[in-house]
């Protein structure tokens, strides 16, 4: 953990770069670099997260960072995956903090101990010199650091992981290492919602192939610092990934006239304070109607006109609240179920790609309502298709 690990710092990074190919995002959930746009640890409401190796023969050694709603100043620590291994670990609100508690044998031994009994994302922080943060809601990225190609399948001490570390961390080249940097069809992960320890939602996390062509070496992956991913996937691969996420319409429906649901629009790579997007929102009712001539038919209803001024959206994770999108319309009553397209989004501030720019974000529908214990839970949470 940030501040935490006393590790060897002082060493120059140094980065061995193999030919590699673009970016891709992974349509079968596996890759070199995940993003999981959304947790929530709020109330009642926590996010269990788990990161797969599903490489049966390679170790990897990754880094997972938890990233506030503000403006995305982080948390992290290393985690050490032997062949086919998992790493979870959960964050939940307590007495206002968010605490992430993990008892998983990938963690690194000098706070092991302490991820067991809880520590606190939010006094972490601020420890580190953040201010006007809140991880009641965030999203997490997991970036891999170096893979090892154990030869077989058989169990890999996770001392070993830790001692190849550490030699990374002074500039050496453990044995095993796969130069050419981390494949793109091991890493997986996901985001599980659960109220009162009940299992109710999950997402998966975004994976992204092709973004980890070099082997980092040095002080850098101590984390002692605030890591960016500038550092660890170099400038070319953060572009890349920006350009693959860079879109201005995200389309999603709704039910009962929005109550309790919400659209979440997560930015990554923005990571500073005050940032705003400007948008414009279209609602449609869904209602099945039939013409003049009998013929059923879908009728859209007339869409209510935009607003001359924008709405905008601010932080690096905007929440957006479905109820109060069609309560803006001119006859609210006449849309319980349908479409809304949120469209034209524009970064205001000079982040991600520039300011004027379209913005690059992953956007959820999230539905939380009051289950029979009079507790908020996370009834459904999906992507959203964008364009």
């Amino acid at each position: 953990m940030k501040k935490i690990i006393n590790l060897v710092a002082g060493v120059s990074l140094v980065a061995t770069v193999a030919m590699a190919d673009n970016a891709t995002l992974a349509n079968d959930q596996l890759g070199d670099f995940l993003i999981a746009p959304l947790y929530v640890a709020q109330d009642n409401m926590c996010s269990k997260v788990t990161v797969y190796n599903t490489n049966t023969t390679h170790s990897i050694l990754a880094k997972v960072a938890f990233r506030e709603q503000l403006s995305s100043n982080e948390v992290d620590l290393p985690i050490f995956l032997s062949p086919g291994d998992v790493w979870s670990g959960e964050v939940c609100q307590k007495n206002g903090d968010v605490v992430l508690t993990s008892k998983d044998d990938s963690n690194h031994p000098k706070v092991a101990s302490v991820l067991a009994t809880g520590k606190s994302l939010t006094k972490q922080s601020i420890v580190s010199g953040h201010i006007n943060i809140d991880f009641t809601m965030g999203y997490i990225e997991v970036y891999p650091i170096a893979e090892f190609d154990e030869g077989n399948t058989k169990k890999v001490s996770k001392a070993l992981l830790v001692d190849r570390w550490n030699k990374l961390i002074k500039g050496a080249t453990p044995s095993k290492l796969v130069t050419k940097g981390v494949d793109g069809y091991s890493l997986s992960g996901s985001v599980t919602f659960k109220t009162s320890n009940v299992v109710t939602s999950m997402l998966p996390m975004v994976a992204f192939k092709g973004t980890h062509d070099k082997v980092l070496r040095g002080s850098t992956i101590a984390y002692g610092n605030d890591t960016a991913p500038d550092v660890l996937l170099g400038t070319n691969k953060k572009h890349q990934i920006l350009k693959l996420l860079q879109k201005n319409e995200a389309d999603f429906t709704y039910t009962n006239y929005g109550k309790n649901q919400y659209v979440v629009f997560t930015y990554p790579f923005g990571y500073a304070q005050g940032q705003v997007r400007k948008y414009k929102v279209r609602v449609r009712d869904m209602e099945e109607n039939k013409d003049i001539k009998k013929t059923e038919v879908v009728i859209f209803s007339p869409t209510p006109k935009p607003k001359k001024h924008a709405n905008y959206m601010k932080n690096e994770v905007a929440v957006l609240s479905v109820s109060d999108i069609i309560s803006q319309t001119k006859n609210p009553k006449m849309y319980k179920n349908g479409q809304i397209q949120v469209t034209d989004i524009t970064n205001v501030s000079d982040v991600q790609l520039g300011a004027g720019k379209k913005p690059s974000f992953i956007a959820t529908y999230l539905r939380i309502d009051r289950n029979i214990n009079k507790k908020d839970e996370v009834v459904n949470v999906s992507y959203i298709p964008t364009k």
